[in-house]
């Protein structure tokens, strides 16, 4: 995908493509916005939308137009394109790249260190998920153990949101705080007190 890094290596044509104290750096090609990347003896070259395989066959074949029988390696280095976000009352709300290995509830959830134990309620966590007409929401209950068997059966796909929503004293205490203010709410509570 589009800011996604790849890293291409040539192996037999040493002095067209040296590989002998390769610079990490030298060989990487980051997709532009238009999903294209650019590579010597065959110029620019569209990228986004194929997989590892396919791009190394694109490659391999447009290359076999000046070389004999080149082989090439290509691999993701920085996974730029896709990603999750955790937002709401989780230990560390986060951005998370998704990257060739697929990512469950459960293990986007230990990324970002859990829900917030004190705040958060386990019982409503939302994955919202962009649909191409209407976004499709999913509720887990996350509050028990168990529960989070399931979680690690749901895959997140690029662009979900994961939110997980305050417990009920928590939002108690954050309207009443909208309304009244920490010191001026000590100050009314002790006027009231007083009179």
């Amino acid at each position: 995908g589009n800011a996604d890094q790849i890293a291409v290596t040539v192996w037999g044509l040493p002095k067209v493509f040296p590989i002998t104290n390769i610079n990490a750096g030298s060989n990487l090609r980051r997709v532009d916005s238009n999903g294209n990347i650019y590579f010597p003896y065959i110029g620019v070259t569209k990228a986004a939308g194929k997989t590892q395989d396919e791009l190394r066959k694109d490659l391999t074949e447009k290359l076999s137009l000046s070389f004999n029988s080149p082989q090439l390696d290509v691999s993701i280095a920085n996974f730029n394109s896709q990603k999750i976000y955790l937002l709401g009352e989780v230990t560390k709300p986060s951005k998370i790249n998704i990257t060739d290995v697929p990512l469950t509830l459960s293990d986007a959830l230990g990324e970002v260190n859990g829900l917030s134990t004190n705040t958060s309620s386990g019982s409503q966590v939302f994955i919202i998920r962009q649909g191409i007409d209407d976004p499709e929401i999913y509720v887990a209950d996350l509050s028990s153990p168990a529960a989070f068997l399931a979680a690690n059966a749901f895959y997140l796909k690029n662009n979900d949101i994961v939110y997980v929503n305050a417990n009920s004293t928590t939002r108690w205490n954050r309207v009443i705080s909208q309304f009244f203010p920490f010191s001026s709410f000590i100050n009314s509570v002790d006027r009231l007190l007083q009179n």
